[in-house]
């Protein structure tokens, strides 16, 4: 009887321990957004940057795997195309082509090949994604926001906006009509 109390007061102390600890964790972790005067950006936007990933080109990238941690989910969302947006971003910061275009609508014909002309190169343009707006419209919902493209081998910035779109809820309407899907950028036409 007294291991058993003895090994219940131990479990109590040691919970309540780990609770206090947790407590005491900092909770200031760096978040997705940056302030305009870190990223140089226009100071009415908020800019989200990709999930850091180590500083490689796209080919070696690729081939070391750091595709397979794209979160391949997103291509299933449907309330937060914000989710869908850091999925395209990091396809195209690592040179997944393949995957890069599966965000993309079947209507906007986007192909890996037109993505790694539009973004190919020596070194993988850093692309920043401001704070967009939801609107609906005739069944549609759209999200629109604004896109800065910078590439690190002297190419000039392209500036734009970058609009998904999913259907709302139609009945009859397919899985893929029914998740966000990039329909157009002014940065890129497909």
């Amino acid at each position: 009887m007294r291991t058993r109390a003895a090994s219940r007061t131990m479990l109590a102390t040691a919970l309540s321990g780990s609770v206090l600890l947790l407590a005491g964790c900092d909770n200031n972790a760096p978040s997705p957004e940056m302030t305009a005067e870190a990223t140089g950006f226009a100071t009415d936007a908020v800019v989200t940057e990709p999930a850091p990933l180590p500083s490689v080109d796209a080919s070696a990238a690729a081939s070391a795997g750091i595709a397979a941690g794209l979160d391949m989910a997103a291509l299933h969302e449907r309330r937060d195309p914000e989710r869908l947006l850091r999925y395209y971003t990091n396809a195209i910061r690592v040179g997944d082509w393949i995957d890069a275009a599966k965000a993309w609508s079947l209507d906007a014909q986007m192909t890996p090949e037109k993505l790694q002309a539009e973004f190919g190169g020596q070194a993988g343009p850093k692309i920043a994604v401001g704070k967009g707006d939801v609107e609906g419209a005739a069944g549609s919902l759209y999200y629109e926001a604004p896109i800065v493209v910078d590439f690190a081998d002297g190419r000039p910035s392209k500036r734009g906006t970058i609009v998904l779109r999913r259907v709302n809820d139609v009945p009859g309407a397919s899985e893929e009509q029914l998740n966000w899907r990039i329909e157009r950028t002014s940065t890129l036409v497909p």
